[in-house]
């Protein structure tokens, strides 16, 4: 995966309100933190963050810290991750940012959309494909978190469903999963006010 740079700056201050001051000025507060290792207050731009979340990068996008200001010689250089993100409700503005230190020679576990493929035989039937499960989880090193997974639906006959156990393979990425669950199934011809309410039954189950 592709890996882009994010300026960043260290800071002692800390409490509402430095963060307070902080945005007054432009800038947002964040963190960096990461296993066995210190954790450590930081200062940065909000709109060279908003360009990397905005030109087509992922939740799982690999960004290059370059530390700079007092101290951050013995920080050094760091790749991390994006885990948290507060934003105004309100404005949409950005308004503080958590950064996680991974190592590029140490696997990690992260959820991946699922990008389904082809047409199904059963929905050529009048069958209705539907994709209860959107993201997987996988384990791989960083550097090879792929962008999606794709699972090929074009088999599918009405009534049939294909669970994690059957999406392909790969050599350098595992699917972590605890169920078999399915992942895209093809269902019989419903009214369309049927369908809705299987849609927000699904959904209804899933916020429990």
């Amino acid at each position: 995966m592709q890996q882009v740079e994010l300026k960043v700056n260290l800071r002692t201050d800390k409490g509402k309100g430095a963060a307070q001051r902080i945005r007054q000025e432009g800038k947002i507060p964040g963190v960096l933190y990461g296993r066995s290792m210190e954790t450590y207050s930081l200062t940065l731009d909000p709109d060279e963050l908003k360009k990397i979340l905005t030109s087509g990068a992922r939740e799982n996008t690999l960004i290059g810290l370059k530390i700079s200001g007092a101290g951050s010689e013995k920080v050094g250089p760091k790749v991390v991750m994006l885990k948290d993100l507060q934003i105004h409700p309100v404005r949409r503005t950005y308004l503080h940012a958590d950064f996680y230190a991974i190592s590029m020679d140490v696997k990690i576990e992260v959820e991946v959309p699922v990008r389904l493929t082809g047409k199904a035989e059963g929905v050529k039937a009048g069958g209705l494909l539907q994709q209860p499960q959107r993201e997987v989880r996988v384990r791989c090193l960083p550097s090879d978190i792929p962008e999606f997974i794709e699972v090929d639906v074009s088999a599918l006959k009405i009534g049939d469903s294909l669970h994690v156990q059957d999406v392909a393979k790969s050599a350098t990425c595992e699917i972590v999963a605890e169920t078999n669950f399915t992942v895209a199934s093809v269902i019989p011809p419903i009214s369309e006010a049927k369908y809705e309410e299987i849609v927000a039954a699904a959904e209804g189950a899933k916020e429990i």
